[in-house]
């Protein structure tokens, strides 16, 4: 389950995850926050607050992939998450930061 946090505003877009993440989570939270925020800004900065993460449904995986372009428009992203994650997550973040170019 995904859920948009309160405090987010312009180009600085917040999500809470908790447990699996669905096609549905990304269809009607996660893509439709993100193309608000692109409206108006060419670059938007995404934080995730990952809690009791239990991965992806099949579906949200095929979403993820085919979203990928949105990901180019990132232009800061922060996860933070519990520590059963903390090394696959690591992993998958370095190789997305080389892939678009990103810092860390």
């Amino acid at each position: 389950m995904i859920t948009k946090l309160p405090e987010s505003s312009g180009r600085n877009v917040g999500f809470m995850v908790h447990g699996k993440l669905t096609g549905e989570d990304y269809r009607e939270t996660l893509i439709p926050a993100m193309e608000e925020a692109l409206k108006n800004h060419e670059k938007i900065n995404i934080l995730f607050r990952m809690e009791s993460f239990r991965g992806w449904t099949a579906h949200a995986a095929w979403d993820d992939f085919v979203n990928w372009p949105k990901v180019r428009a990132v232009r800061k992203m922060a996860i933070v998450f519990d520590g059963e994650w903390d090394e696959f997550m690591s992993w998958l973040f370095k190789s997305m930061a080389s892939l678009f170019g990103w810092k860390y």
